[in-house]
């Protein structure tokens, strides 16, 4: 059975990378691909969603409400961002969520993942 991803980005260069990442990885399932974090909510909330890649600063804005849901969900995401992992801030990073920093070669991208996908 496939994991199923979604991939939260504003920049398409780096959902194509993400994409292809996926692809190269055997049971993995990219559902969807979106700008807006809204667009996966529901699909968190039915668990329909095992990882999420997710970058923090979506069009200069840092993503809102997203501590209070990394606390609350079953789901695992790994923050893929070009900010440094200090200054995430009060991210519940460790454990089943994880953190690449941008650019992401695809052994990085390979290890984080499998490393999540395991916890979870």
């Amino acid at each position: 059975m496939p994991y199923r991803c979604a991939i939260v980005d504003d920049e398409p260069l780096a959902v194509e990378l993400l994409s292809s990442y996926l692809n190269k990885m055997d049971h993995m399932e990219l559902v969807i691909a979106t700008d807006k974090l809204q667009d996966v909510s529901e699909l968190i909330r039915c668990r329909e969603i095992d990882l999420i890649l997710l970058d923090v600063n979506i069009y200069g804005r840092q993503t809102t409400g997203l501590s209070q849901l990394l606390k609350n969900t079953d789901c695992s995401f790994i923050v893929v961002t070009a900010y440094p992992l200090a200054s995430l801030g009060d991210l519940p990073l460790g454990g089943r969520h994880g953190y690449l920093p941008k650019p992401v070669s695809f052994p990085k991208f390979r290890d984080q993942v499998t490393k999540m996908l395991k916890l979870a």
